[in-house]
């Protein structure tokens, strides 16, 4: 019933298709075609998804017609900051990497052609709101091969917007096609936002359990960081790679911090040609929890490692990036070590250093809704730090928790008081 249904939507989809003229400021991709591999390839979460399952007579032509996907087709923004740029894909490996795009649409249906190293998650959002897949699904799933399928689109101007929830190191994925009746917006394409925030970390910024909090799935768009961006209309970048953030395992850490995608190519470096204004780093969890069966891992050594990639964060973004460092209570002396790295190490304020403390979440767990809760908190702290509400204080270790004593403007009140 299944490929059935995928035929009957395929069909369906190239009646769609018809050629139309090229407006100015656009590209025109109407007499495009369906895209290699069929509809069944998109399953819901109950499903597989094994090409080996596809009849041949199932799948799709391709057509020179479709618009292939770059690092220079017009009117795509590619999303997520770090990468490796290609001339023949748009490579899509941090969580929260994808594209953003405008067209002018003249039917319901819209198709992306991807292909990933293992089963991917994408959502899709139209017009800022979250797409379902042709299941119902939040999210569009890809293993190795398949096609991202939105239905039901408005027609006239539209924005899309695709994003990887699946964390690096459990996938990299590519964009290859895109497909639909209509135009990309070139004139006014998606452009770069004022603010740019990177985000360094472990399984709270991959989006691990922020599914519902208790699933073990990975999903960005539930993370604080992304949250945050959004909230900020800020571009961002998530340097997450989940439990392989242990910074006492890794032999050259500033080394690390340049690496443009270690799960797709290890010595391929980032470039940082746009600087980060603000540099959120939430690591010490791993190492804390490491070091309870491994005596090697200290505190002490933990504090080198971590100084080191404060260290390259400052070097790659300049003086001015400011660099908020996340630690909790649960963390112990590791999360000590945090704040006396910013503080003795780093300058703290002053150097354009701060630390605020968030919840370690219910049994270790950062939920949906306390990443939302902290979320609007680091706001809050970013906005000072940035702006100016937060006037320059003596530093000392027993005002607010973090190291810090500071004076605060419009009612501004510590995240760690």
């Amino acid at each position: 019933m299944k490929k059935i249904f995928a035929v009957f939507l395929s069909l369906l989809l190239l009646l769609h298709l018809a050629s139309c003229a090229k407006d100015k400021g656009s590209v025109d991709v109407s007499d495009s075609s369906a895209l290699s591999d069929s509809a069944d390839n998109e399953q819901s979460a109950d499903d597989t998804n094994d090409d080996s399952d596809i009849d041949e007579d199932d799948k799709g032509s391709n057509d020179d017609k479709a618009i292939v996907l770059n690092k220079n087709t017009p009117g795509i923004k590619i999303l997520g900051g770090r990468g490796i740029a290609s001339d023949t894909q748009i490579n899509c490996d941090p969580s929260g990497s994808g594209i953003e795009f405008i067209i002018n649409n003249r039917s319901s249906s819209l198709m992306i052609e991807a292909t990933s190293s293992a089963v991917c998650r994408f959502k899709v959002f139209v017009n800022g709101d979250l797409h379902k897949n042709a299941f119902g699904s939040d999210y569009h799933e890809i293993n190795r091969n398949g096609i991202i399928i939105l239905q039901n689109l408005p027609t006239g101007e539209v924005t899309v917007r695709v994003i990887k929830i699946t964390d690096q190191y459990t996938s990299t994925a590519q964009l290859t096609k895109l497909s639909f009746d209509g135009e990309i917006k070139t004139d006014s394409a998606p452009t770069d936002r004022e603010l740019y925030i990177e985000f360094i970390g472990g399984s709270e910024l991959s989006g691990a359990f922020a599914s519902d909090g208790a699933k073990a799935e990975q999903d960005i768009t539930g993370s604080y960081g992304y949250l945050l961006a959004e909230k900020m209309e800020a571009d961002y970048s998530i340097f997450s790679l989940s439990s392989n953030m242990a910074l006492t395992k890794t032999a050259d850490v500033a080394a690390f911090y340049s690496k443009a995608s270690p799960a797709r190519d290890t010595d391929a470096i980032y470039d940082f040609s746009r600087k980060a204004n603000v540099v959120v780093v939430d690591l010490g969890s791993v190492d804390a929890a490491l070091s309870a069966t491994d005596a090697t891992i200290t505190s002490e050594r933990f504090a080198e490692k971590y100084e080191m990639l404060l260290d390259a964060i400052r070097e790659k973004n300049g003086e001015t990036c400011k660099i908020i460092c996340v630690y909790t209570p649960g963390e112990g002396e590791f999360g000590t070590a945090i704040k006396d790295v910013c503080k003795n190490k780093m300058g703290g304020q002053s150097g354009g250093v701060y630390t605020c403390q968030r919840s370690t979440g219910a049994n270790g767990i950062l939920g949906i809704q306390e990443s939302i809760d902290f979320c609007n908190k680091l706001k809050t702290y970013v906005e000072a730090a940035i702006i100016g509400k937060l006037i320059e204080g003596e530093l000392t270790s027993e005002t607010n928790g973090d190291g810090l004593k500071v004076s605060f403007k419009d009612n501004f009140v510590p995240i760690s008081k």
